[in-house]
């Protein structure tokens, strides 16, 4: 299981809510899921997300998020 899907199941987030909440589309996650690369941007919304709903930083290195 990728880091960052283990994050958004640690932060009770569905991958359409976390989706939603990150103004990230779905497929983008599903990349991020897979270990693909993403634009460096939508990382960042990510882990803003998860950042505030896990009650610490989540860093895009810490999510092991690839960017492009």
């Amino acid at each position: 299981m990728s880091r960052v899907r283990e994050l958004r199941i640690k932060a009770a987030l569905n991958i359409s809510r976390l989706s939603q909440l990150a103004n990230v589309s779905r497929p983008t996650l599903e990349k991020m899921e897979r270990g693909e690369p993403v634009r460096p941007d939508l990382a960042s919304a990510v882990c803003h997300v998860l950042s505030e709903k896990l009650g610490y930083e989540v860093t895009i290195a810490s999510a092991e998020i690839k960017i492009l």
